[in-house]
């Protein structure tokens, strides 16, 4: 069973492009999504979640090509 996600985050480092032996490209790349918040005792809290992103395809390919460390993205898949 699947579970669709949307992620919204910067890059924590440039696209890594690879090709699989039947030759379709795969991207990966990692991003950082964080969220500040306060506490009842105001404290300033800030959190950051890191996912791990594998693109395939013509996809790939354009995330390799157009992305960058730092650049910001929204992302919409399966976990």
């Amino acid at each position: 069973m699947y579970h669709n996600v949307i992620v919204v985050g910067h890059l924590g480092g440039d696209p890594e492009m690879r090709y699989q032996t039947s030759g379709q490209p795969i991207t990966s790349f990692s991003v950082a999504s964080s969220r500040k918040y306060t506490t009842q005792s105001n404290e300033q809290i800030e959190e950051t979640i890191w996912f791990r992103v594998s693109v395939f395809g013509k996809q790939a390919e354009s995330c390799n090509a157009y992305l960058k460390k730092g650049s910001l993205v929204l992302i919409e898949g399966r976990l």
